[in-house]
């Protein structure tokens, strides 16, 4: 599904942009593997199934739980589903800390 013309700030398929993790920064996180590589550059790859498409503004989506959800691919070819808040245009928006390095 993609959503409609009137959806604001709807992400291009295959932009380059920058990701920032926002979610359980831990170690046993189910998405530490996206915490690990928060701060690298991404291509967005698709629309990830949600229920944010009918809903205008980001403001309003992230009020009510829906986000738009994208899968972006790594440079180092890893692909995740990520909130569309995580997906920036300047690494001067980060607000978080570099994340720690993946324990071996």
């Amino acid at each position: 599904m993609i959503p409609s013309p009137e959806i604001e700030d709807v992400r291009t398929i295959g932009e380059r942009l920058w990701f920032e993790y926002h979610c359980d920064e831990s170690h046993s996180s189910s998405h530490a593997e996206l915490w690990y590589r928060s701060h690298q550059l991404v291509t967005v790859v698709s629309f990830a199934e949600n229920d944010g498409f009918d809903i205008p503004t980001l403001q309003e989506r992230c009020e009510v739980g829906c986000p738009i959800m994208y899968t972006v691919k790594f440079d180092d070819g890893f692909t995740g589903d990520v909130f569309e808040d995580e997906l920036l245009d300047s690494e001067d928006e980060y607000y978080c800390d570099d994340p720690p390095p993946r324990p071996k």
